[in-house]
């Protein structure tokens, strides 16, 4: 619905799309190509050795297969062609040029060349980290978490090819973001300029908002039985002993017992840190052990667990994990999915408020003691565009009006439990044009934004002057790239 275009699609938004598209689409080169493309880029590499990366003494001489070179960085022929392939795969690619990708891959490699020459430092830690979510997320998008069907996907030979392939991309990636970071952390805009970016906007140019609604949620799960519960415990009680008396295999425990099916695969390994995206009782587990110590069974929201500290890695632990889900049974369900019915009763019948009911009953920790109001985690508002809500919520949510409340709705998470839930439309605005007061938050978001952009272009035209920078001429005849050409 935006009829403006703050970001310059070039700068930021294809950056995104490169990365997002690399998770999303099968790569097409041959190892022969792989082979070819490492031949080139280490005959590139050694020609540089001896020179400076930012001022050559000399001019360098651009191989066969080179589109070009950014400081110490290359741009293959196949990259951008593998790249561009890939894109338009996906519903993102549809409108994107060559020339607008080139100038993309430029870029990122430009803002990561000088992040190293301003010692910027990325912990192999984080760059794993960020490898093993993306390998996640495939597995979950392909619904499978067998290492062929992965394999199959890239066209690669093994996992520690595809690993190798995704640090780079994900190094690459996280410096060139760090160095737009340090260029624009000190950057704020006051209220005024504010003002003056909105109505320098001709009204026929000015932000089409998508309809936008505040929700709250009140969820209620099914409890296992006492006995269900203990019999969980027990089980891991009994593996862990084995391993400590016995000398089984951790690992192999978790392959073949756990019930979490995204880390079973690969002997429940899991990296963390402090402040990773892990449950307080799970770091809690990983964090009061030293390396090679099994805790005793814990419970999270996820079920019941125990943990083997593999190693330790300064804030870093590699943990294996177990996990077991107690038995819920068909009444347990029932009983939990007639709960929800009352509550929803009680409010229909002015018994209590939706926030009344959401503190005193909703299960969910995190919404429940906000009255179930859900928070945007990007804006920290209470309002979200519909179209950008969860699937879920938006297919709920989009024929409710304002004051609504949903019927009880059977969910499942991510680990495929079980549970219920009830929406509440505390506020719906329809499509509208920006208005000043009613926006303002989000228009002061795209005008901290444009400026930022203008920070970084003025950057960028800087350091065009002062960084090696050589085209092929397959890429020259881009309009866009004359003044990298000159």
């Amino acid at each position: 619905m935006m009829q403006y275009k703050v970001i310059n699609l070039s700068l930021s938004s294809l950056l995104m799309l490169m990365c997002f598209a690399f998770a999303k689409a099968i790569p097409a080169q041959t190892d022969s190509i792989v082979a070819a493309d490492e031949q080139v880029k280490n005959e590139v590499l050694a020609s540089m050795r001896k020179m400076d990366s930012v001022k050559p003494k000399q001019e360098r001489i651009l191989i066969d297969g080179v589109s070009g070179v950014v400081g110490d960085y290359l741009i293959l022929k196949s990259d951008i062609k593998k790249t561009l392939d890939d894109l338009k795969r996906t519903q993102f690619g549809a409108n994107i040029s060559n020339c607008d990708l080139i100038e993309s891959m430029l870029q990122e490699k430009m803002y990561a060349h000088h992040a190293i020459q301003d010692s910027i430092v990325v912990g192999d830690a984080e760059i794993n980290g960020q490898v093993e979510q993306r390998l996640a997320y495939i597995r979950q998008e392909l619904r499978s978490n067998d290492d062929k069907v992965l394999l199959e996907f890239y066209k690669k030979n093994s996992l520690e090819e595809i690993r190798a392939e995704l640090f780079k991309l994900s190094r690459d990636k996280i410096l060139s973001d760090r160095m737009k970071e340090r260029l624009t952390e000190s950057v704020e805009i006051t209220p005024e300029e504010v003002r003056e970016f909105f109505y320098s906007l001709p009204e026929d140019k000015r932000p089409l908002f998508n309809t936008e609604v505040e929700v709250s949620q009140i969820i209620i799960k099914p409890e296992p039985t006492e006995e269900a519960e203990q019999e969980a415990i027990d089980q891991l009680n009994e593996y862990r002993n084995d391993v400590l008396e016995n000398g089984a295999s951790f690992a192999a425990k978790a392959a073949l017992f756990s019930d979490d099916s995204v880390t079973e695969q690969n002997g429940g390994i899991i990296s963390l840190e402090r402040n990773g995206p892990f449950v307080k009782e799970f770091k809690d587990a990983a964090f009061s052990l030293q390396e090679g110590e099994i805790s005793k069974p814990f419970r999270t929201d996820f079920g019941w667990h125990i943990l083997l500290v593999d190693k330790v890695r300064g804030q870093v632990r590699d943990v294996r994990h177990i996990l077991l889900i107690p038995y819920i049974s068909v009444a347990q369900v029932r009983k939990a999915k007639q709960e929800l019915t009352d509550i929803r009763d009680k409010i229909l019948y002015k018994e209590l408020t939706f926030e009344e009911a959401a503190k005193k009953f909703s299960e969910e920790k995190e919404t429940a003691k906000n009255g179930g109001k859900l928070i945007n985690p990007r804006t920290g508002e209470a309002r979200f565009e519909l179209n950008k809500l969860p699937e879920e919520y938006t297919a709920q949510v989009q024929f409710l009006q304002k004051g609504d409340i949903s019927g009880v709705l059977d969910q499942r998470d991510q680990s495929g439990n079980q549970y219920f839930k009830i929406i509440f439309v505390k506020n719906k605005i329809e499509d509208h044009e920006a208005d000043y007061a009613l926006d303002f938050l989000k228009i002061k978001e795209l005008a901290l934004t444009n400026k930022k952009i203008e920070v970084i272009d003025q950057w960028q035209k800087e350091k065009l002057k002062d960084t090696y920078i050589k085209l092929g001429e397959d890429v020259q005849g881009c309009e866009s790239l004359l003044n990298w050409a000159n």
